[in-house]
């Protein structure tokens, strides 16, 4: 296919000169945005940057379909910024003009214009309206025959502002024939009620976690909807069926026995009327009190975000042990949005016994001081704000647990955090959360995020997952099937520090399901360790030393390349720094390593910190370093097998 440039071209002009009759034969190129600017095309608002994209902006999904490097994608900013970029006059003298397109599929709001005389006289939107569609470019075209011979300029815009409120166009050009599909016939993307099942791609990708939870196929964020029902751990997430990027958020769903080998499941709840599934908790209706129980299986019950300006809080409901969902009322609002436009989301919701009330905490978006809302129900369907929380640290994701001081059933108290892992400890009447207002950092690493725990757990314990949010190398630059993971469980208790009550997390003891050959040492050294470590490889680790300290002390500790320092007074990592303290005289540190991640914790517990790390497949060694012959009183390293 030959094209010619119209604007910016000497060749153009000469080829058209001393060829007229090529005219009508030839594809014009009217702009290929491949340039380090718009050149003449003119911007207004702030949607399209000030140059083409290279691809996909921040917070969007993966953009394809667009030819060259560069296109137009007016997701700067993300979807509430708004613009427009008109071109230079064109003389019309193909009977068609062709272009990709894509984003979102609203008239006058979303579209691309050719105006003649100041009127629209074509347009094009892109493919989508509902949750479920594809930042894929589509190839499209209009008949222009009528409009040969007249001058017009192109429009491309973006006033709107909710749910796929971009555009994305490139390839622009004029043409004696047609190509593609016309402009009006542009289909509205995937369907997700009926998007089918995943072929098996299996786990055995090289950078596949093997014991921490991923989506069998593509992007998955928080955690939602944890909750245990007559022997099964559910696990619900945010999940983009059709996509490695952010986006389209369902509820996929995997199940386990043991919190530990899970099995993905088909969809849970799917987007409806224009609006996603964002994140949510379950519970289960022992007291039926929502009315839908059947025989004696209990009731599964989903708190969700509909996520459709105004934001509002909805309910799904199962009865077949959470194979299937059903909305409650055609997914309308059981909470209404409070006002706060889209910052209302995440709602938390348990059975609060002493007082006899269904509780929702749910998070909304205020100018500081961050605001956490309590309601009560006694129905599941009818909610009732009973108290506001406002503190500076709280934002999105809520979780609110009772846990036993020490060990103590008898001395329990309340703890609230946040999708941060920040937390204050008080006490908790059912409608009022009073603390010291003094607020406790939950994990040290960059990588846990929306954490949440298991709602009618069988044994007393509390367990709780995180996601590992962040960009993990290995995902992206591989091209593995799916992106992003999930926390290794681990049990949280409360425990009397020095410094006063306190959160401990700590790997549940299911992990040692996955034990293979290992190495204990007691009342050790440093050079005995190094030497039994060297005939020990590993690709999948629980490795746990206590070692004696001075103030002078450093100590290295390499696991797979991933270099684990311990000095004055902290591990260090990955330019982050976790407190060590002294236990007994000794720094306790466990390690888990997965082909993809590291998690540290110290102190027994105390604290954590948790890490994507980009390791090398083939390397397996494990060594233990340091500056003095330091005693190592205990040392247990064991090999994991792979969940899959």
């Amino acid at each position: 296919m030959i094209r010619t440039l119209v604007w910016h071209s000497c060749r153009t002009i000469l080829l058209l000169c001393l060829f007229p009759c090529l005219m009508m034969a030839e594809d014009v190129l009217i702009a290929d945005f491949e340039g380090d600017s718009y050149g003449d095309w003119k911007v207004e608002g702030e949607a399209f940057g000030k140059k083409p994209a290279t691809g996909a902006l921040g917070g969007q999904m993966d953009v394809s379909g667009f030819e060259g490097k560069q296109l137009v994608n007016s997701f700067t900013g993300g979807d509430r910024s708004t613009g427009t970029l008109t071109s230079p006059p064109i003389e019309i003298k193909q009977p068609y003009f062709h272009f990709l397109i894509g984003g979102g599929g609203y008239e006058s709001e979303t579209c691309m214009n050719l105006l003649v005389d100041g009127e629209v006289v074509r347009t094009a939107t892109g493919p989508n309206r509902k949750a479920g569609g594809s930042e894929q470019l589509q190839r499209a075209f209009w008949d222009v025959n009528d409009l040969v011979g007249k001058r017009g300029v192109l429009q491309i815009v973006d006033q709107r502002t909710g749910g796929w409120g971009h555009i994305n166009v490139d390839d622009i050009f004029a043409s004696s024939e047609s190509q593609g599909v016309p402009a009006s016939e542009l289909s509205k993307g995937p369907n997700l009620q009926t998007f089918p099942s995943y072929p098996e791609v299996g786990y055995d990708q090289a950078y596949r976690p093997q014991f921490h939870f991923t989506s069998l196929k593509h992007w998955l964020n928080d955690p939602n909807g944890m909750v245990y029902l007559d022997g099964e751990y559910h696990l619900f997430f945010q999940h983009n069926p059709v996509s490695n990027a952010w986006g389209n958020m369902t509820w996929g769903h995997a199940v386990s026995k043991d919190m530990v080998h899970w099995k993905q499941l088909p969809h849970a709840i799917l987007p409806y009327g224009e609006g996603t599934i964002f994140s949510g908790t379950a519970v289960v209706d022992h007291n039926n009190s929502l009315g839908v129980q059947e025989g004696d299986t209990k009731t599964l019950v989903a708190a969700f975000t509909f996520a459709r300006n105004p934001f509002y809080q909805a309910i799904a409901y199962s009865t077949d042990r959470g194979r299937t969902f059903q909305l409650w009322n055609e997914g309308k609002a059981v909470v209404p949005n409070q006002g706060y436009d889209a910052g209302e989301r995440d709602p938390k919701i348990f059975w609060h016994e002493p007082s006899k009330k269904w509780v929702m905490v749910l998070w909304v978006k205020q100018a500081k001081p961050g605001r956490v809302l309590f309601f009560n129900s006694d129905d599941l369907k009818t909610w009732t704000e009973v108290s506001q929380f406002d503190r500076d640290w709280v934002f999105e994701c809520m979780d609110m647990v009772h846990l036993a001081v020490d060990g103590d059933p008898n001395n329990k108290k309340w703890l609230l955090y946040d999708a941060s892992f920040e937390y204050e400890i008080g006490e908790f009447d059912g409608k009022e959360f009073t603390t010291d207002k003094i607020a406790h950092r939950g994990d040290y690493g960059p990588n846990f995020y929306a954490a949440q725990t298991f709602n009618d757990s069988p044994d007393g314990r509390s367990v709780i997952i995180g996601w590992m949010r962040g960009e993990n190398t290995p995902f992206r630059r591989e091209n593995m099937p799916f992106h992003q993971q999930m926390s290794f469980p681990q049990t949280m208790q409360l425990r009397t520090t020095s410094e006063g009550v306190r959160l401990f997390r700590w790997p549940v003891e299911e992990i040692k399901e996955l034990y293979e050959e290992g190495i204990t040492l007691e009342n050790a050294n440093v050079k005995s360790v190094g030497e039994k470590l060297s005939d020990f490889q590993a690709e999948l680790l629980d490795f746990s030393i206590a070692f004696e300290a001075s103030t002078e002390t450093e100590l290295l500790v390499d696991l797979r390349g991933q270099q684990i320092l311990y000095d004055d007074g902290a591990i260090h990592y990955q330019n982050h720094r976790v407190p060590a303290p002294l236990v007994d005289g000794k720094v306790n540190l466990r390690v888990l390593v997965d082909r993809a991640s590291v998690e540290l914790f110290t102190a027994e517990g105390q604290y954590v910190a948790t890490f994507n790390a980009d390791i090398e497949p083939g390397n397996k060694t494990l060594s233990v370093r340091s500056n003095e012959n330091v005693a190592v009183p205990s040392l247990k390293v064991h090999r994991l097998r792979s969940t899959w």
